[in-house]
């Protein structure tokens, strides 16, 4: 997989923005690990071609899907801190997680197309805090 960000300026400030290209194996894959991190004492990370790592988190506390662009430390005291952030992390409790695990799975059999993460449930809430993420299946 291969991620594509952009850092865009709405009123509500600057925003992250993401577009993630994958095969159907690749939105497997993906769906697995997520379904992996409802288990996991600890965070499951998804490599992808670009430089940043998907990194997936049960958190009980959190009842809808939140997503976030950080570095190692959560800190950041310079720009150059800000634009080398590396992670994109995903947190759910797990309904939420198994709600996103089955989104994945279906993107993978819809064939050429794009989707967005916010889609991901009709019953669960995606963030209003997190960024966008444009979902690109790839058959080709």
């Amino acid at each position: 997989m291969r991620i594509e960000t952009r850092q865009m300026f709405r009123t509500n400030g600057l925003i992250d923005d993401f577009v993630l290209f994958g095969k159907p194996e690749e939105y497997v894959l993906f769906a697995s690990l997520v379904e992996k991190a409802i288990t996991s004492k600890v965070f499951v990370p998804m490599l992808t071609e670009s430089e940043i790592t998907i990194q997936i988190y049960l958190s009980d506390s959190d009842h809808e899907l939140f997503t976030s662009l950080q570095n190692d430390t959560n800190d950041y005291y310079s720009m150059e801190d800000w634009n080398n952030r590396n992670y994109l992390r995903v947190f759910g409790c797990k309904e939420v997680l198994l709600e996103l695990s089955k989104y994945l799975m279906d993107l993978s059999a819809r064939g050429d197309g794009y989707s967005y993460i916010s889609e991901y449930s009709n019953n669960m809430e995606y963030s209003t805090l997190s960024p966008e993420w444009r979902l690109h299946v790839d058959v080709s």
